[in-house]
């Protein structure tokens, strides 16, 4: 059973990751269907609350996603671009198109 479980969370997907599903992110993460792709997210967060490689974001709308964090957009995954501009880390956020 121990076996099991670990295989099971060596499969959860990352903060930021594509999806289609909640399930596919994992215990308390949510998919993000609103962005392109999906993105693997939780929300709401707080600060220093979110996963590692991770930061809670606030935007416009006043609500908070934890967004994986970047030092350039080649960290990101293709169509999403590295904020640095936004909040107090650098985090992949969706391209503009």
């Amino acid at each position: 059973c121990l076996f099991a479980l670990l295989a099971v969370t060596g499969c959860e997907k990352a903060i930021g990751d594509d999806c289609i599903t909640d399930a596919e992110c994992g215990q308390g993460r949510i998919c993000d269907r609103a962005s392109r792709g999906g993105y693997c997210t939780v929300s709401p967060c707080a600060r220093d609350t979110c996963p590692a490689d991770s930061v809670c974001v606030e935007f416009e709308t006043e609500e908070t996603f934890c967004m994986a964090t970047c030092g350039s957009s080649d960290d990101c995954r293709t169509g999403y671009v590295c904020d640095e501009e936004e909040g107090a880390a650098s985090f992949c956020r969706q391209r503009a198109d």
